[in-house]
């Protein structure tokens, strides 16, 4: 599936399919379709009777191995799947080897990136292309990039990569350096209201505001509109907006169960919304919350706020695999406290009961 607004992007790279790098990194917000590109460029290349255009037929027994997820000349390496890179190294998963299965990984693994060799040293299966998408390639440690890096060095012909990152700047200078860079911004604001209104059936008032809650994003505004994930985001910016009054130990009894890569962008977007607002500006998402932010940002300062976004830049690494959560959660808090220490219902508390 192409969204309407990478239309055209997915037309050019087609249309330059013969001089395009071995290696192609599509970057930009979470949120806004990269994935589903980089997925029906895999499919339009692995096709075998390509439509004019260059787009998959979907119809040739590749495509329909493709959206079978069985393509043999296919390799998706993503947070989560380790179980099919241990199956490739013919080892069993934690869990049939008696161990615990615990939570999926939110990082790709050095044995998905090592299970690599054998497909692609054994060459295609079909005599045609082979394709590797890594997505997110931001969720990569050191090690897995480098070790990613050898392949990407020198890749055996036929083959070739998509790389996917919503943080360009995570991604070694090493990788980077060796991908033709794609660059896909945010959609217009016009084209993907019209898309989030067809796509969940909603009010347009309604897609604009899960739109702007979404920082512009079609696809995150689609899955906050839903009714779970909406109350879910709304208890989540409800606790952040309590505070200073709330309390650290409150708040965080109230995030209990969230994990902290849903809680970690609210954290974000709040502490955004505040410095616009103590700069004189609007709230870019919490257009709906413009009193409350008034209110705390008038006992706070500028400086304050955006000391506190700097500390806030850490969080996406630091969510990703957090020793403790709790600890996670009330260290950010404790800052929130610091910078909002002069907000109305913030003067007088100085220590909680623990």
């Amino acid at each position: 599936m192409i969204h309407p607004w990478h239309r055209a992007v997915f037309d050019r790279l087609l249309a330059g399919r013969g001089r395009q790098h071995h290696a192609l990194l599509l970057s930009g917000p979470a949120g806004i379709g990269k994935a589903a590109l980089a997925t029906e460029l895999a499919r339009a290349r692995l096709c075998e009777r390509p439509a004019a255009d260059g787009s998959a037929c979907g119809r040739c027994d590749a495509c329909a191995w493709f959206d079978a997820g069985n393509h043999p000349d296919f390799r998706l390496l993503t947070p989560g799947g380790d179980e099919r890179a241990a199956a490739e190294e013919g080892e069993a998963a934690p869990a049939a080897r008696g161990g615990k299965a615990g939570k999926p990984s939110r990082e790709i693994r050095i044995e998905q990136v090592r299970a690599l060799d054998t497909f692609l040293e054994v060459g295609s299966h079909r005599g045609g292309a082979r394709v590797i998408v890594v997505e997110p390639a931001d969720a990569m440690n050191a090690v897995v990039a480098n070790a990613l890096l050898k392949r990407l060095e020198e890749p055996p012909p036929g083959a070739g990569f998509i790389l996917v990152a919503n943080r360009l700047a995570a991604l070694p200078a090493t990788i980077r350096s060796r991908c033709q860079k794609v660059s896909l911004p945010l959609p217009p604001a016009e084209s993907a209201a019209a898309w989030l209104v067809g796509e969940c059936g909603i009010p347009a008032a309604q897609a604009a505001f899960w739109l702007a809650a979404a920082g512009g994003a079609p696809l995150l505004a689609s899955r906050l509109a839903t009714d779970g994930d909406a109350a879910a985001y709304r208890r989540i910016v409800d606790a952040f907006a309590g505070m200073p009054e709330a309390g650290i130990v409150a708040t965080a009894d109230a995030l209990n169960g969230v994990e902290p890569p849903d809680w970690a962008g609210a954290a974000q977007t709040w502490a955004a919304d505040l410095a616009r607002v103590c700069a004189g500006a609007m709230p870019r998402r919490h257009v709906d919350r413009i009193d409350r932010l008034k209110r705390v940002a008038s006992g706070t300062t500028l400086a304050r706020i955006t000391a506190l976004e700097r500390r806030l830049r850490a969080l996406p690494r630091e969510a990703s695999h957090p020793l403790n959560p709790r600890l996670l959660l009330e260290d950010v808090l404790l800052d929130y406290r610091r910078a909002l220490a002069g907000s109305p219902g913030g003067r007088t508390r100085t220590a909680e009961p623990r």
